[in-house]
């Protein structure tokens, strides 16, 4: 059930340490084996995830008539499972049939049910509280049949409730398309754990809030190729700091960026690192923002990036090293940024220009960058499409996929920015953030974040960690204190410390049965809404 003291908002609290992300096709092997090993019945399965939909039914909506629509698979059967249940418990419900086929009866379990023809589909709308879509099931990757989709858009334009079965009939679950007629749900409980494309644009839009109930299944076999970072796998990450720590324990860490007139950039990024937890930032930059620097951020040492041999120290003094924010791309860039990736064997961020400068270098796509240091790269979709040598649009057509291509190709670990944003590990495993606000859409948030990620990096975590740490401190800071609209990246740095309390905060299983739950997000989140 929900849990009270929680707004939805806060919902990021009780998520489980270990979600996973599997495609579509993944959840149905994950389903097969458990069925085919023994560990679970398929019929068992079916029986949770049905009255899993129902408690989370009767607790969102707890009055009116409920409509059961019923396709032909799975997601038909949980549905009638649901509205069998809602009927015991003393529910006025209906049942529609909008499959090509009836589902198997044994899921009635002997209660006497009409399931209605499609004819009939008006007539329950009309005096319809509550719509439960089973109409389609996980596997669809085009447009819905004539049939299904009439069902789907005389749904849409009733005036009820509607919450899905599994995921809103209509989209893609692995990639998170919308290629036809698709449902608007205000809320949909899925089952075992969320797939990919619940979490991606323009599916997201779709689901509504979004619960992920925990139905029997046994730890998945094989394990799918992504996760989902949850603030209380990233609190375990990050740890306390010793009481008797040393400001080097903390990280010593460089930031280069701030061409002439970009001083704002390497500012928000150092702000970041110092809140974030670093113990001491110099910022390498042009020799015209050293009052700039020193009078924004007066903890850090200023370099002037003009001046070869304090350059060079500055890089061999650093735990870990950020270059990109307002670098520009003038001349002597390229030549830096090779010192910067030949120097050294400390952890490397790449980001913004540094990025721009790298693809132009390489001229298409580049090769393994730094084979003897571990290195993150931070692109948005634009310097992706740079980097990649393709269009912004087929990027975030399949980012998975764009993050981990750049991953394997420069054996860097990769942050894609976006809604969600992914993690790429090269040969590795994915990561998704679950946390996004229109308040992302702003000027120096990449900036504020290539500073997080470079703290956590000289904490002594890896790219992948330190990248799931920023983005889950980041949002939470954004999230918790900055105005959707009308924020500032400059608000962000003095938030970040009570995000890092906020972690401490995290109350995995304080929701039963739900492993991961996330409010309905806002249509305007879907160009760069993402942490």
């Amino acid at each position: 059930m929900r849990v009270p003291a929680l707004p939805s908002s806060d919902w990021w609290r009780c998520a489980a340490r270990e979600v996973w992300l599997p495609t579509a096709a993944e959840m149905a092997e994950i389903d097969r084996v458990a069925v085919e090993s023994g560990a679970i019945p398929e019929r068992a399965l079916i029986e949770n995830a049905g009255r899993a939909l129902a408690r989370h039914v009767q607790e969102r909506f707890p009055t009116g008539r409920v409509a059961v629509l019923a396709g032909s698979g799975h997601n038909g059967a949980d549905a009638l499972v649901a509205g069998r249940t809602l009927s015991a418990w003393g529910r006025s419900v209906g049942f529609v049939r909008c499959g090509s086929r009836t589902p198997d009866p044994d899921v009635l379990a002997g209660w006497s049910l009409a399931l209605e023809p499609p004819e009939a589909l008006d007539r329950e709308l009309a005096a319809a509280d509550v719509v439960i879509d089973g109409i389609l099931g996980t596997g669809l990757t085009s447009a819905p049949r004539p049939p299904q989709a009439a069902v789907i858009e005389r749904v849409n334009a009733a005036r009820v409730a509607v919450v899905s079965a599994d995921g809103p009939s209509g989209v893609d679950f692995t990639a998170g398309r919308v290629p036809g007629a698709a449902i608007r749900a205000d809320l949909t409980v899925t089952f075992g754990w969320p797939k990919t494309g619940l979490l991606s644009f323009p599916a997201r839009e779709r689901v509504g809030d979004l619960i992920s109930a925990e139905i029997g299944f046994p730890p998945p076999e094989p394990l799918p190729s992504a996760r989902a970072v949850t603030a209380a796998w990233v609190a375990g990450l990050l740890g306390v700091r010793a009481a008797d720590g040393h400001k080097g324990d903390s990280g010593y860490l460089a930031i280069i960026g701030g061409e002439r007139g970009m001083a704002g950039a390497v500012v928000l990024a150092a702000r970041a690192a110092i809140r974030a937890g670093a113990g001491i930032v110099r910022v390498v930059s042009a020799p015209e923002n050293r009052k700039i620097v020193q009078t924004g951020v007066p903890e850090a040492v200023f370099v002037d990036w003009s001046a070869a041999e304090a350059v060079r120290s500055a890089l061999d003094w650093a735990g870990a090293v950020a270059v990109g924010p307002g670098l520009g791309r003038g001349p002597g860039r390229a030549g830096l940024m090779r010192r910067v990736l030949e120097g050294g064997s400390v952890p490397l961020v790449i980001d913004a220009d540094a990025l721009n400068v790298l693809s132009a270098e390489a001229g298409g796509l580049p090769g393994p960058l730094a084979p003897r240091r571990p290195v993150l790269l931070t692109p948005h979709p634009g310097e992706m499409a740079r980097l990649l040598g393709t269009s912004v649009s087929e990027v975030r057509a399949d980012a998975p996929a764009a993050a981990r291509r750049l991953a394997d190709a420069t054996r860097a670990t990769v942050l894609l920015k976006g809604a969600p944003t992914w993690v790429a590990r090269p040969g590795g495993e994915l990561r998704a953030t679950t946390l996004v606000s229109p308040a992302f859409a702003s000027g120096g948030m990449g900036d504020v974040l290539t500073g997080a990620c470079c703290a956590c990096l000289a904490s002594g975590l890896g790219p992948a960690d330190a990248a799931s740490a920023a983005l889950t401190l980041t949002a939470l800071a954004i999230l918790r204190g900055v105005d959707e609209v009308g924020g500032s990246a400059a608000d962000v740095p003095d938030a970040l410390p009570e995000a890092r309390r906020a972690l401490e905060r995290a109350r995995p299983g304080a929701w039963t049965g739900v492993n991961l739950a996330l409010p309905a997000v806002p249509a305007a989140a879907a160009e760069d809404g993402s942490g």
